[in-house]
């Protein structure tokens, strides 16, 4: 099905129509500048169209709406209306996702009418009725401030999901121009931009190739092009955060961080909580709690777990595909808690549990990225029964369409993002050490890499999308 085209990050005009925004924010005084704010996060949102207004609207006038009613009525009508804004939320996800499953002809809605973002924006728009329900934030009463808390154009089509203690207030108060914080959030827009421009999209025809063609491939090239995936996931979508977190901090706003080093962790558990971090929180205080945590029991624990994550396969996408990924997690989840703890490790043992770690969630992405359940089980199929190690190395299947000399440069870049992951996972402070280098040394190195990264894109014009994939969901 063909989607309307939005405004994104990398649309030439969002590179006017930033600065531009900034600069009108900071000339207005604090409490008038969420009118603006508002006014430019709408422009930039029905870019891609005025239908795109309809679920906008709607999910917030329900939670809006709901949310009023709780002030003003008891204990068990408040449980109503939260519970009237979970299914009304749930039956427009349903509606707007599986509504369209069927293809053009058949669809129940026109592709016009699907919006863009909403299953980031509903989540942030729900967990604020819950947030409200359980004592955890303040209602807030002026529709125009709730409005822009969940249309905020940097985060509004793929997250972070964001959380009203955190955000209301920053709207209530407004900002004040803070050069510090305008320079960082730049340089995480710059470091995004690297993330996805020389990595993720350079990665994503190699990936295409192995899943396009995992039946002809080997399995040792088909193990190769899933660890490919999990790396330009990765890059996609943290690129897409440090971008998002970054126009966020140059107008002055606090999104939350979204990515911690998550290739880094020594367990499945640990890898949630450093992957697509607003996500597992959000599932952690709206689902896994209110089911009782860990609470009541073990086997309630266990159960509570699963479900969480099986939830999370269904936002994720509507096949069997990403149910399955959901419930490979739990499953993981479950088999970690039940394994008996272990104290810290030596250096070379942690090495050993990081890498486990990343192999049994690559194994998950493999169902992530497969278009349906018997691909993603076909695909795993072949690398355990046709490995032939000797076919991807001696004929050169390892290079998926590429040629050497690109293949050494997508590898150097891979290499070097993870050697920023692993001093930022030392504590090493890379962004305060590029900050104090001399203005001009600074300066030349971020032309460098502007120009660097304008280079590869007009020598792979054409090649790869630039469109995020977590914008699909």
């Amino acid at each position: 099905m063909k989607r309307v085209k939005t405004m994104t990050f990398f649309s030439p005009i969002f590179f006017i129509f930033l600065p531009v925004v900034a600069w009108v924010h900071y000339h207005l005084p604090g409490k008038h500048q969420y009118l603006w704010l508002l006014s430019a996060s709408l422009v930039f949102y029905l870019s891609g169209g005025p239908a795109f207004a309809a679920g906008l609207l709607v999910i917030s006038l329900i939670t809006y709406g709901a949310v009023r009613g709780m002030e003003k009525s008891g204990p068990k009508r408040s449980a109503a209306f939260l519970a009237g804004a979970i299914l009304l939320t749930i039956l427009m996800l349903v509606l707007f996702r599986y509504g369209a499953a069927a293809g053009d002809e058949a669809s129940v809605l026109p592709a016009s009418w699907i919006p863009a973002g909403f299953s980031f924006y509903a989540l942030t728009a729900l967990g604020y009725v819950m947030d409200v329900y359980y004592g955890r934030t303040e209602p807030e009463h002026h529709f125009g401030r709730y409005l822009l808390f969940v249309a905020f154009f940097p985060s509004i089509l793929s997250g972070p999901i964001l959380r009203a203690d955190k955000m209301l207030p920053q709207i209530r108060e407004g900002r004040t121009f803070d050069y510090e914080k305008s320079r960082s959030g730049l340089y995480q827009m710059l470091y995004g931009y690297l993330l996805k421009v020389l990595v993720a999209d350079r990665l994503a025809p190699m990936v295409a190739e192995a899943f396009d063609h995992y039946t002809v491939l080997s399995g040792a090239t088909l193990l190769w092009g899933a660890v490919l995936y999990g790396i330009q996931l990765y890059c996609d979508f943290a690129g897409y955060s440090a971008i998002a977190l970054g126009a966020g901090r140059f107008l002055g706003y606090d999104l939350p961080v979204n990515f911690r080093q998550p290739y880094f962790a020594p367990s499945v558990a640990d890898f949630w909580h450093r992957w697509h971090i607003s996500l597992s929180e959000w599932l952690r205080d709206e689902i896994y709690i209110p089911l009782g945590g860990n609470r009541k029991g073990k086997a309630r624990k266990m159960l509570n777990l699963m479900i969480t994550f099986l939830v999370s396969g269904f936002w994720h996408g509507n096949g069997a595909n990403f149910l399955f990924w959901g419930g490979l997690h739990g499953a993981y989840q479950v088999a970690g808690k039940a394994s008996p703890s272990r104290s810290v490790r030596p250096c070379l043992a942690r090495i050993l549990r990081c890498v486990r770690t990343f192999l049994l969630v690559d194994l998950a992405w493999i169902f992530f990225r497969a278009p349906s359940f018997r691909v993603g089980a076909d695909y795993v199929y072949r690398i355990v029964t046709s490995f032939h190690l000797r076919t991807m190395t001696y004929y050169g299947e390892y290079l998926l369409g590429q040629a050497k000399g690109d293949l050494a440069l997508i590898l150097l870049c891979i290499l070097a993002v993870f050697v920023l992951d692993l001093l930022r996972e030392k504590g090493y402070p890379v962004a305060s050490k590029i900050a104090g280098l001399p203005g001009l040394v600074r300066w030349a190195l971020y032309l460098v890499l502007v120009l660097f990264m304008l280079l590869v894109s007009v020598r792979y014009y054409g090649e790869a999308a630039s469109t995020f994939i977590y914008a699909r969901f």
